[in-house]
């Protein structure tokens, strides 16, 4: 068993410490309040991270009605002035990096910081550079030693989500529900891989809105780092918008939803031009399960390495930290 494949199976434990973890420290201590009062607060990060973001932002403003903006690091450390407005509202960031030595993400809270918008960092490092920079950081109980991002993104996830819900006064252990269905996830993507040949492909394409769009975009991730194939994501209903005229008989789409009619009515016209569609239906009406789907595309990633007899222990131009 690779060391990747060894840490995406150690979810099914981790995601319930973190858990654990999660809720007592929101019981112990408060959430700082200069995010509690923002009127939006950035997410930032490179790489997973960002599309971690993306699905954190949304899920935060579902929760707690404040507005959010996910940012790559690079965006404030290159073009802050194109994506930090000067005006006076109250601005706060949440800053997500697993060394917490990310170039771009580390250079972004000290831009932040100049510019007097407090900041939080996530890492899993205790005495890293952006615990340093942040006026404020969680620093996450997770040892993760692979270069490919599989249990801390769900991980950490998690633990912004129940950040989420804490400040919105919502009943965090309806997770406890969904948590015990990580096996059962897990068992499932591999079914589901062999049951409708999701190998076979050499387009992928994967779908997602809400919070989920951020989980589309990781999946496409870990199939680009892990096994070198060719794959896009989107918005679900901004693929109808141009991306779709790539799709054909060797195309491949997972659409990360609920089965309405609009998705039911996008698979069925995808199908109509020869590939094979997929909807991975989700478990909650309010998007809480969406640190839990990600583990298909680490799974469909993973299988699809193998396929193909990639080293997932060497991803390819690839490093565990990103660094100028």
């Amino acid at each position: 068993m690779t060391l990747v494949e060894k840490e995406i199976f150690e979810q099914r434990t981790v995601l319930k410490e973190i858990f654990g973890f999660s809720k007592q420290t929101f019981e112990s201590q408060k959430i700082p309040k200069f995010i509690v009062d923002s009127d939006i607060v950035y997410f930032v990060g490179c790489g997973s991270s960002y599309y971690l973001a993306i699905a954190a932002s949304k899920y935060f403003s579902l929760k707690t009605g404040i507005e959010t903006k996910a940012l790559v690091g690079g965006e404030i450390m290159f073009a802050d002035n194109c994506n930090i407005g000067k005006k006076g509202i109250k601005k706060s960031a949440i800053l997500i990096s697993r060394s917490g030595e990310s170039s771009e993400v580390v250079y972004a809270g000290k831009v932040l910081k100049e510019l007097s918008i407090p900041t939080i960092g996530i890492t899993l490092s205790k005495d890293s550079s952006l615990t340093k920079i942040a006026n404020f950081s969680y620093i996450l109980p997770i040892d993760e030693k692979s270069i490919v991002m599989t249990k801390s993104f769900s991980s950490i996830l998690l633990f912004l989500e129940i950040m989420s819900d804490t400040i919105a006064n919502e009943n965090v252990n309806a997770y406890k529900e969904i948590l015990d269905k990580t096996e059962s996830i897990i068992n499932d993507s591999f079914t589901q891989i062999e049951k409708n040949d999701l190998l076979n492909g050499n387009h992928y394409v994967f779908l997602g809105v809400g919070t989920y769009e951020g989980i589309a975009r990781e999946s496409a991730l870990k199939l680009q780092e892990m096994s070198l194939t060719t794959i896009e994501a989107y918005s679900t209903f901004d693929y109808r918008h141009g991306p779709k005229s790539l799709f054909s008989e060797n195309s491949i789409a997972i659409i990360y939803g609920n089965e309405t009619f609009e998705e039911t009515k996008l698979k069925h016209e995808l199908e109509s031009y020869g590939g094979k569609v997929i909807i991975r239906k989700t478990l909650s009406k309010d998007q809480k399960d969406a640190f839990l789907q990600v583990i298909f595309g680490q799974i469909l990633g993973l299988k699809l390495a193998y396929h193909k007899n990639i080293d997932v222990e060497k991803p390819r131009n690839l490093t565990k930290v990103v660094k100028f």
